[in-house]
């Protein structure tokens, strides 16, 4: 039978590789790596966790990575991993925006021609059939200037994660880490997620491959695994 862990420890030593450069180079904590080595699959978070390793710390040795997740998926890997809600299609928003951008202009062009001849008509209409108004005095009381309307901040923090370079674990809950769970299994390359909530904690399991957008405006990910935070309105913060 294929040997995970010893194929992965041969190639690495062939190359005169420490896992402490590895760990630099692939952001995958050495501890992590080690336990591949040792086929200890028990010691990562999730076995998504160990897809995405073991696909990412076999390309980066040179290895044929599929041939290392399939072995993982028929021996090792649970039954099946637990279900959730399909991946929300994102629509890109530059088409709309060129229609806007058309169908806008002409319409306001429209609207003032319109409204241009209803006033001319109307002034003479009136000029017309009205009696003349007598001379009344102008008020010289300066009109009090309208209050402004505060600008209504978003209560509910919309984001959406977009696995544009390979795919990626991700636990997203409610409020924090014990919350409800909205989402919990690996995105693939090429899908994208959309959540939304007054608070969400989102576990992300290899933030270099996502792209991520928050209340319509891009946010830049942690640099390695870890737990974040989106608010409507303080963004994203470590969780």
């Amino acid at each position: 039978m294929f040997e995970i862990g010893s194929s992965l420890r041969k190639a690495r030593e062939r190359q005169n590789l420490e896992l402490s450069r590895i760990e630099r180079d692939t952001r995958i904590r050495a501890k992590f790596l080690k336990a591949l080595e040792d086929e200890q699959f028990d010691r990562l978070p999730a076995p998504a966790y160990a897809k995405g390793f073991l696909r990412t710390y076999a390309d980066y040795l040179g290895l044929e990575a599929q041939r290392f997740v399939d072995e993982y998926n028929a021996h090792i890997a649970p039954a099946e991993e637990p279900q959730a809600a399909a991946p929300v299609r994102i629509r890109r928003p530059g088409r709309l925006r060129r229609r806007l951008l058309v169908v806008v202009p002409v319409a306001l062009a429209v609207g003032l021609v319109a409204w241009g001849f209803s006033l001319d008509g109307s002034h003479h209409h009136r000029a017309a059939l009205s009696p003349p108004l007598p001379h009344t005095r102008a008020s010289t009381t300066t009109p009090r200037p309208a209050q402004r309307t505060a600008t209504q901040k978003p209560v509910r923090a919309r984001i959406a994660l977009v696995a544009t370079r390979g795919p990626c674990w991700l636990s997203v809950r409610l409020g924090s880490g014990t919350g409800r769970v909205l989402y919990e299994r690996t995105l693939e390359q090429g899908q994208a997620v959309g959540f939304s909530g007054s608070r969400l904690w989102i576990r992300i399991g290899a933030p270099w491959n996502l792209d991520a957008t928050l209340n319509g405006k891009r946010v830049q990910l942690p640099g390695s695994l870890g737990n974040v935070v989106a608010t409507p309105r303080g963004g994203l913060q470590a969780g």
